[in-house]
């Protein structure tokens, strides 16, 4: 009867590493793709810039420009690692590194590269297109109707940059936390988890609003009146009052952003208490 062996054997994994005399494997390919990797993850969750409110030089011209959106902007990215910008470093270091050698007794020219302008344009552009998006951000504000039916006519790139970083955020959170809740499967999953311990990619969490309960049975806890359906307090809230991007209360308290209940229609006596009572309590109605 043979042996049923699932795992590798001393021999099999001898034979496999290959012949006496190859030439040995300093695992150069295995370093370069490693660097390419963290390249591009690096790359996906650079820190996007994040706009504040926006502010005029001339403070008494505000009432002038109320018609205008000056509220702060969705994260987008402006610039992400690079091959190209990683290469113009090394080129640095080598520059730095000779010249701390001192005593070279041949001298060595370091001529501009068309790389070094090309990279010194491309900055400029991404500058300009920053302040192209804050002069659209001025003149639309997506959360009115209408204005993000026009701006994905007239210039959907805005958009869609800001939602791909988004998606961006919440995949990272979301990759994050199922790699902590249920461990590491997969060689994509070490390598992502390799950055992210040694902080060479960060991102967002997944926050925890709800504490988490005690194992023990608390009174209560299965009561009917555990998740009761409740009127917020005090009322009615604005749109946007619970937003945690873009114009919304302060202090992130959507209390203050609550309309008064006082001459609305049924904004008195919503309590099921009073509503259970007014069932079978006559009201008769106003006189004409």
């Amino acid at each position: 009867m043979g042996m049923d062996v699932n795992g590798p054997s001393a021999m099999g994994m001898y034979q496999s590493a290959g012949p006496q005399g190859t030439p040995p494997d300093t695992g150069q390919a295995m370093a370069n793709a490693h660097q390419g990797y963290e390249l591009s993850q690096r790359s996906r969750y650079a820190t996007p810039s994040r706009a504040g409110k926006q502010e005029l030089h001339t403070a008494a011209e505000a009432n002038n420009v109320r018609d205008y959106n000056l509220d702060e902007g969705l994260p987008v990215k402006y610039s992400v690692p690079s091959a190209q910008k990683e290469r113009l470093k090394a080129r640095q270091s080598v520059r730095e590194g000779i010249q701390a050698s001192g005593g070279q007794e041949v001298q060595r020219t370091d001529p501009i590269t068309e790389e070094e302008v090309s990279y010194l344009q491309q900055m400029q552009n991404q500058a300009d297109l920053a302040d192209f998006d804050r002069f659209i951000s001025t003149l639309i504000d997506p959360r009115k109707p209408g204005n993000l039916k026009w701006l994905m006519e007239v210039y959907p790139e805005y958009v869609d940059r800001r939602i791909e970083q988004t998606h961006t955020d919440f995949e990272f959170a979301l990759r994050n936390r199922m790699i902590d809740a249920w461990g590491i499967n997969s060689f994509d999953d070490l390598r992502f988890k390799y950055l992210v311990d040694q902080e060479k990619i960060k991102g967002p969490t997944l926050k925890e609003d709800t504490p988490p309960v005690d194992q023990e049975y608390a009174h209560s806890w299965l009561s009917p009146y555990q998740f009761m359906r409740t009127r917020g307090d005090p009322g009615v809230r604005l749109p946007f009052a619970s937003a945690k991007v873009g114009k919304r209360p302060a202090g992130d308290d959507a209390k203050r952003w609550a309309l008064k209940d006082d001459d609305q229609p049924l904004g008195k006596g919503r309590e099921p208490k009073n509503l259970a009572t007014s069932k079978y309590k006559r009201v008769d109605p106003p006189s004409p």
